[in-house]
């Protein structure tokens, strides 16, 4: 602490009266709390701020894989079907429909019959 009169002859300045670690008035804890509690609130807006920035990127990376793998299934598609390779799967897939309505249409005993005599023939003797 210091005299009451600074060399100057002016009053001191009230912060140099305050000794180190001494609160300098009584509501001087409720502002350190408050204090404290602006430094956390600032600290964790920092940390959501990195993990939005973070999120994003991960947004990023999924997206971009999964147009890859977009890219890729549609090469394999063109390497195995050629041109139009999802006009030949619907042609495939109607005449598949197309063959099972038909072949509800049958009797049942013609498949049967039919099964049965190929069956014969391929057994072994």
């Amino acid at each position: 602490m210091q005299s009451s009169i600074n060399r100057h002859g002016l009053p001191p300045d009230p912060d140099e009266l305050i000794a180190e670690g001494d609160p300098p008035f009584a509501d001087a804890a409720e502002q350190t709390a408050r204090e404290e509690a602006d430094e956390s609130l600032n600290a964790l807006q920092h940390e959501v701020r990195l993990l939005n920035a973070r999120i994003g990127m991960l947004r990023e990376d999924a997206e971009a894989a999964l147009k890859a793998k977009a890219t890729s299934v549609d090469a394999s598609a063109h390497v195995q079907l050629g041109d139009y390779p999802w006009l030949k799967l619907a042609a495939a897939i109607g005449a598949t429909f197309i063959a099972a309505r038909l072949v509800r249409r049958l009797p049942l005993g013609v498949l049967l019959a039919g099964f049965a005599g190929h069956l014969s023939e391929a057994r072994p003797r």
